[in-house]
This record gives structure tokens, C-alpha cells and sequence, in this order.
């Protein structure tokens, strides 16, 4: 079973917003990868432009890592993203 149980261990004391942060996202190959990490994204991010993501195919082709820069104007705003990633099925990790 899959722990999705966001780590606490974040130093969030040492965060100052608004920041731009990068984050990794990983999944099985497939549209339904895209298409979930775009609707959370755009849910967060209004303004978000899917045009800016960056998709890496593994060496296999069985999963695809999704790279997206994000600007994070305050810390609840992390954690709301964080949990719905964490609760998409098509996303196996969030970096």
C-alpha cells in the first residue's frame, strides 16, 4: 500500500513567501497523467499556463515525470495542493 501521508519534516519555518518553487510530479505514462495534473494545477493556479509544464518519459516508457514552476504566494496554499495531489490516483509521487 502506498503511504500518502505528507512529511511534516518540511523546515517550513525557513520558507519565505511568495516563492517560486519547482515540483515533480510522477506517474504512469498516459494522458490521464496530464490531464489530472493540469485540472489540480489550474485549480490552484488560476492562471497557470499548461504550455509551461515539462514532461520526461522514463527510460522504459512506463512513467512520465511532470516538472512545473509554480509561484506560491502562502504556506496553506502548499499544503492545498499538496493534498490534492496526494489524492489524485494517477499521481504515484509529488516532489
Amino acid at each position: 500500500m502506498l503511504d500518502r501521508t505528507p512529511s511534516r519534516e518540511l523546515q517550513e519555518d525557513l520558507w519565505v513567501f511568495p516563492m517560486d518553487c519547482p515540483i515533480k510530479l510522477i506517474g504512469n505514462a498516459g494522458e490521464e497523467l496530464r490531464g489530472a495534473v493540469v485540472e489540480i494545477l489550474v485549480k490552484h493556479f488560476p492562471e497557470f499556463n499548461e504550455a509551461t509544464l515539462v514532461v520526461q518519459p522514463s527510460r522504459t516508457g512506463k512513467y512520465h515525470s511532470i516538472t512545473a514552476q509554480l509561484r506560491f504566494e502562502e504556506l496553506e496554499q502548499v499544503h492545498a495542493l499538496y493534498a490534492d495531489l496526494a489524492a489524485c490516483e494517477h499521481i504515484r509521487t509529488a516532489l
